[in-house]
C-alpha cells in the first residue's frame, strides 16, 4: 500500500454531495436524508484505512506490531470533517502514552507537518468544539467519540495557567480555525498530491459546513 493515499476527486465529490444533501434536508425536512454510502468512498485515504459500518474509523497502529487500530465512532458529520481536514496530506492517530498502565485510553488526533513543523489537535477538541483556555472532558468510553458521547461545554475544566492571549500552556489550545488554517495551508503546500483542483477557501466552506451540521447534534448533557 502506498505511504500516501491521498483524498480521490470521487471522493471528494461524494462527501460535498452528502454535504449537499444533509444542508437540503435540515433547511426543508421534507427533502431525502443524505445518502450514509457516500461516506464510505476513496476510502483507504490516507492514515485511514476502513471505516466501519458503525462509522468506526481504522487506523494503524504506530507501534511495532503494525496492527489495525480498534475503531473509534464518530458522527457521519466528524467523519467529513476528519476526511476533509486530511485532503492534502496529514493523519490520524492514536496516542500512545502510559502503555503499560492498565485501563490506559487513547484519543485520536489529527496532525499536520508544514514547512518542517508538526502541528497536533485532538479530535474530541474539534467534535466538542473546545474554546481557548478550556480542556475538553473526556466521555464514559474512548472508543465512541460522537457528540453525545461528550460532556457539554458546563463540564469543560478553565486552564490556570495561560498565556498572554488567553490560551492554556498546560493542554491543548488549538481549535477548529486553527485545523482549518492548517489543512489550507497544507493544501498550498501539497497542491500537487491531490488528483482534482479545490482553493483553499471552498475547502474551507465545506469543513465549515460540515462543522454547522455536526453542531446540530447536542452534547451530552452534565448531570
Amino acid at each position: 500500500m502506498p505511504a500516501y493515499l491521498p483524498l480521490s476527486k470521487e471522493g471528494y465529490e461524494a462527501l460535498c454531495t452528502y454535504l449537499d444533501q444533509a444542508l437540503a434536508h435540515r433547511a426543508d425536512p421534507s427533502k431525502h436524508k443524505p445518502d450514509p454510502s457516500l461516506l464510505w468512498v476513496g476510502i483507504p485515504q490516507g492514515s485511514i484505512l476502513a471505516l466501519t459500518p458503525e462509522l468506526g474509523i481504522q487506523v494503524k497502529d504506530t507501534g511495532p506490531e503494525g496492527t489495525l487500530r480498534s475503531p473509534r465512532y464518530v458522527d457521519p458529520e466528524a467523519v467529513i470533517i476528519i476526511r476533509l481536514l486530511l485532503l492534502a496530506g496529514g493523519s490520524i492517530g492514536l496516542n500512545r502514552k502510559e502503555m503499560d498502565q492498565p485501563g490506559r485510553k487513547d484519543y485520536p488526533h489529527l496532525r499536520w507537518c508544514i514547512a518542517g513543523q508538526d502541528y497536533k489537535v485532538p479530535l474530541l477538541r474539534l467534535i466538542a468544539d473546545t474554546q481557548a483556555g478550556h480542556q475538553t472532558p473526556s466521555g464514559d468510553n474512548h472508543y465512541y467519540l460522537r457528540r453525545e458521547d461528550i460532556p457539554d461545554r458546563e463540564a469543560h475544566r478553565s486552564s490556570s495557567n495561560l498565556t498572554r492571549e488567553g490560551k492554556p500552556t498546560k493542554s491543548p489550545h488549538l481549535d477548529r480555525d486553527d485545523a482549518m488554517d492548517l489543512a489550507c495551508r497544507l493544501l498550498c503546500q501539497n497542491a500537487d498530491k491531490p488528483d482534482f483542483k479545490v482553493t483553499p477557501e471552498e475547502l474551507r466552506c465545506r469543513i465549515a459546513q460540515a462543522f454547522a451540521l455536526l453542531d446540530g447534534r447536542p452534547l451530552k448533557r452534565s448531570s
